[in-house]
Formats: structure tokens, C-alpha cells, sequence
């Protein structure tokens, strides 16, 4: 489904909503196409799972300087982050499992270049930095196990005759990521020279272009010793400006000048780096440099995400060993409403326009970002759990049978009540499992649906103009009258319904 939303910024612009550089919000939400950024809603290494990624550059021309992103279920904390140079049709390949110290690791047996250097079947950990001082190691661990993914396309690597302005031969950097004979040669010299790109306006004369689509993905999460399979297409976010701004930034350590609408940056609770950038807000168009251009693109994007109603099937079957999770995945939120860990948990907060911060109470722990104006998370419609993840609130739930039957009183997500359901953490899971474990053994930021039907669909409503989700349902199940010697354990994946 392709949903575009520079209507909306035109909207927004005529509300006077105040924003600068509406370009920079021409976006198109594509869900299983191709797209300057993709959004994987969920990785898993818990409890033997195995999350895998297949990202294709399906431009034969152009290589695509790309930037991937882990981000941690609670409250989006990055985990793990680093740069992969793809060559003109191009498949890059990794897989996400736990390590024996109980932290993700990502592993590749591709030979796709990337900085920093990942060699084949490396074992790399995930990054716990960004969590909570007071959290002990087995916390941290568990907290690089579940999240989310971003994607993003920062600039193509040309591909033509000569590059910059005439040039007549390929750049360095080209010729350092095309595959010959199959294989990259991925030289040193040329990659780092990529770190020496601290403004956009050196990018050309380093074979860097302007970021055009082609970037289409797929994920699976696979557990072998159970003998089950999710898989799904990453959601793709297009560029609709001609032409896009380079969005290239270097993979160091530095105060990274492009833009982005995260309060916790633009609060100056965290040092924004480098590497921190792009992210989903930083605009592909108009001013790279202006927080509120920031703001629009993230303001916009939620709005093409945003859902009052999100419906899906659930089936809990005893007969098949049915069961189901559902994936609630809110990837722009964090541009919204943010969470300092440095303070305590509370109720209070602090609002954050551009640079200028505002406290509304003592110590605050959510930042509120208020060039965000769409409401779609607010000091009233979010809360803090005891975990420290933030929370909003839906207005209900209605669960149906597969005969007609419904009820909206009865069956819960608990912790919470009837009329308050809330999804906490930046990805949520609804498990539906009477089991120790959910579908995707889910833990970080879990809720369990109490007195739903065996069988049937259900819809999550919430106040307008909704939030932003991504997600799906995953249901296991079993045939009982398997073979010995044959599998009879299935996943299967249903993309939320969303109006």
C-alpha cells in the first residue's frame, strides 16, 4: 500500500503548524516496494530464535551507500549501528542471534563491503552504551535482544562513465565496492576515506550522488530447534523530491551536523555523533540543517503511519497448539517523545522546541518534542511504566469469535484495564499464549490478552489522529498427526489491518 503524504504537509502548512522547508515531508509509505529507507518492525534473539535480513539494490547502475540501524524494543535506544556500500545489484545478507554472553551478535556470510569491516561470519556485538547506567549485564543483554530496524539509503555511489563534474574515470570508492568476478575488493584506503566526508558538499567529489530509490528488503525470524518460520517485506519510505538531498554521514565519532527531530538531541541530553545521523527524521529535501525542516519529515511520516484502528486474526486452537503474538512496531515515535535515563522514572516532563527546552516539573524523564504537532504522543496520552518504557494509551479493544460474536468487556491486555489499554516500549508484543513463553518468546516489553475467543480477530483502537504502527500477527501451531519424522510445526505472518 503506497500512501502518500505531502498532502498532509500541505495541510499542516495551511493549519499553520509553523513548519519550515515543507519539502523536506514529500514521503510515500510503500509497504513491500522499493524506497530510499526501509523499516524492519521487529528482530528477535530470544530463546533460539534468529532474526535474518535480505536487503537488494535493485538499481544496476548506481551502488548505494547505506546506513543500518538496530534499535532496542524499549524505548529505541540504538544498539547497534554501522555503514554497508553496496555495489550496483547488489544483495546484502546478516543474520541477528544471541551470543554465548547472552548480548545480540550480528553475523554475516556475505562479502558486501562495510565500515567498520565485518568479515565473514565475524561475530559482532551488539552496542549497550545507550541503555540505562543502572541496568546490571544480563539486563543490557536482554534489552539488545528485541527491537527494531532502519535502513536508510544516504546516497547512491555513482556508477556512471566518470563522476562529480565530468569526471572521466569512477571514483575510488566505486571501483573500491564493485563486485569483479563476484567479489568486492572492498578497499581499505577508499572506505576510510569516506570519514574525511564530514560536510555533504565533499560528498561528489567523492563519488557520492544524490540518494535515488531501489532499496527493497525482506526479513525472516527463523528457530531451528522448533522448526518454525516468520518472514515478512521491510517497509519501504520513498523520497518524492527531485532531487534528494545526500544525507551521507561519516561512521565515526563527532558532532554530526545533519539534522534530526530527536528531543533528547535537540535537549542536549545526548551528545548527537556522527553516526547518529541520518535517521528517520533527517529530510531528504529542503534544509539538511534546520531542526524544524527535521521536525515536518518526522511530523509527516508519523502521520503516514498513524492508525485509529489496527485489526488482525488471532487463533489459539488447543487442538493444533495455536498460539499468537501480536507485533505492535512504532518507529517514528521516538521523534515525539523520548526517554532520559539519567533522571528517574516519573510522571514528569519536560517539552523541547528546536534547542529551546521547557520544564514542566522536577527531574524529567520524557522529553516531549513540541515541533511535533500532530499529538500523536503527548504528556497526556503517554505514562512511564515501572520499567522505565514509555507508554500510550489506546481508548479499547474489541475481540470476535469466527461466528459473529463479540465482546468489549471481558478480554484484556494485561497489566491495564478495559478501557485503558496501552502498548508500552517501542515495540510491543500482545501475546495471546497461556504458555511461559510468547510465539517469539517475548520479554522485553510484553503484554498478555486475557478472555479473548479461542479463535477470531480483534481491533485496538485509539484517539485520533492515532499512532503510528507497523507490525503483523504471528501465529504458531502444530498437526498433531505428523508423521514421526516430519515437522509439523508452522509460523505464519498477517500484516496488521490498519484505518
Amino acid at each position: 500500500m503506497k500512501r502518500n503524504v505531502l498532502a498532509l504537509s500541505i495541510a499542516a502548512m495551511i493549519g499553520g503548524l509553523g513548519f519550515v522547508g515543507s519539502a523536506s515531508a514529500a514521503l510515500t509509505v510503500n509497504e513491500s516496494g522499493e524506497g530510499h529507507m526501509l523499516l524492519v518492525p521487529y528482530y528477535t534473539a530470544q530463546n533460539g530464535n534468529m532474526t535474518v535480513l535480505h536487503v537488494v539494490n535493485t538499481d544496476t547502475v548506481n551502488g548505494k551507500a547505506m546506513k543500518v540501524r538496530f534499535r532496542g524494543a524499549s524505548n529505541s535506544d540504538d544498539v547497534l549501528d554501522f555503514q554497508v556500500f553496496m555495489s550496483p545489484g547488489d544483495v546484502w545478507t546478516a543474520a541477528v542471534t544471541a551470543g554465548a554472553d547472552g548480548v545480540a551478535q550480528l553475523v554475516t556470510a556475505d562479502g558486501t563491503c562495510t565500515l567498520p569491516h565485518i568479515a565473514k561470519d565475524q561475530q559482532i556485538p551488539f552496542v549497550t552504551d545507550r541503555l540505562p547506567a543502572s541496568m546490571d549485564a544480563d539486563a543490557k543483554a536482554a534489552q539488545t535482544r528485541e527491537g527494531y530496524v532502519e535502513i536508510f539509503n544516504m546516497a547512491d555511489i555513482d556508477g556512471a562513465t566518470g563522476y562529480g563534474t565530468g569526471g572521466a574515470s569512477k571514483s575510488a570508492l566505486y571501483t573500491a565496492i564493485k563486485h569483479v568476478n563476484g567479489v568486492a575488493p572492498c578497499t581499505d584506503a577508499a572506505l576510510n576515506a569516506t570519514l574525511n566526508i564530514e560536510d555533504v558538499a565533499d560528498a561528489p567529489a567523492a563519488g557520492l550522488i544524490a540518494p535515488t530509490s531501489g532499496l527493497t528488503g525482506s526479513w525472516y525470524i527463523i528457530n531451528v530447534p522448533e522448526t518454525t518460520t516468520f518472514a515478512g517485506a521491510m517497509t519501504a519510505i520513498v523520497s518524492d523530491a527531485t532531487p534528494n538531498n545526500i544525507v551521507f554521514s561519516p561512521q565515526k565519532n563527532g558532532a554530526g551536523v545533519l539534522a534530526s527531530a530527536d528531543p533528547l538531541f535537540n535537549a542536549s541530553v545526548l551528545e548527537k555523533q556522527f553516526y547518529d545521523v541520518p535517521d528517520l527524521s533527517t529530510p531528504y529535501s529542503g534544509a539538511t540543517a534546520t531542526v524544524t525542516d527535521a521536525a515536518a519529515q518526522a511530523n509527516s511520516l508519523t502521520q503516514a503511519l498513524a492508525a485509529t484502528t489496527i485489526l488482525n486474526q488471532y487463533a489459539n486452537d488447543p487442538t493444533i497448539t495455536a498460539k499468537t503474538d501480536w507485533v505492535f512496531s512504532m518507529p517514528t515515535r521516538r521523534y515525539s517523545v523520548a526517554a532520559n535515563y539519567a533522571n528517574p522514572v516519573s510522571q514528569q516532563y519536560a517539552t523541547v522546541a528546536g534547542t529551546t527546552v521547557t520544564p514542566s516539573g522536577t527531574a524529567p524523564y520524557r522529553y516531549i518534542n513540541n515541533d511535533i504537532t500532530g499529538a500523536f504522543f503527548t504528556a497526556t496520552n503517554t505514562s512511564v511504566n515501572t520499567a522505565g518504557q514509555i507508554c500510550v494509551t489506546a481508548t479499547g479493544q474489541t475481540f470476535y469469535d469466527r461466528e459473529e460474536i463479540s465482546k468489549t468487556s471481558g478480554a484484556v491486555f494485561s497489566p491495564g484495564q478495559i478501557s485503558k489499554t496501552q502498548l508500552c516500549g517501542e515495540v510491543s508484543v500482545l501475546s495471546f499464549a497461556d504458555s511461559a513463553n510468547s510465539v517469539l518468546a517475548a520479554s522485553v516489553a510484553r503484554s498478555n490478552v486475557t478472555g479473548a475467543y479461542v479463535n477470531g480477530w480483534g481491533s485496538v483502537n485509539f484517539a485520533a489522529p492515532g499512532v503510528p504502527v507497523i507490525g503483523a500477527s504471528f501465529i504458531k501451531l502444530s498437526n498433531p498427526n505428523a508423521n514421526n519424522g516430519t515437522s509439523g510445526t508452522y509460523g505464519i505472518t498477517w500484516p496488521h489491518a490498519k484505518k
